[in-house]
């Protein structure tokens, strides 16, 4: 079964829109990290600053002698 020559050039020409459309999103994602100089990647989660803190009890006694 050979393939029309239209319809093999309509195949190549949706599967490149369809990848164009899927590269799209992610490659203005990148952009706007390098021009804007954000690396979300790199931020700590607020959680994991939370379990790395210390926690002390205080007590407020005053003496009064």
């Amino acid at each position: 079964m050979k393939l029309e020559q239209s319809t093999k050039k309509q195949i190549i020409k949706n599967a490149s829109l369809s990848l164009l459309l899927y590269i799209l999103p992610i490659a203005l994602m990148f952009g706007t990290f390098a021009i804007t100089g954000q690396r979300p990647w790199e931020k700590k989660r607020h959680q994991d600053k939370q379990e790395n803190t210390v926690k002390t009890k205080t007590t407020n006694s005053q003496d009064n002698d």
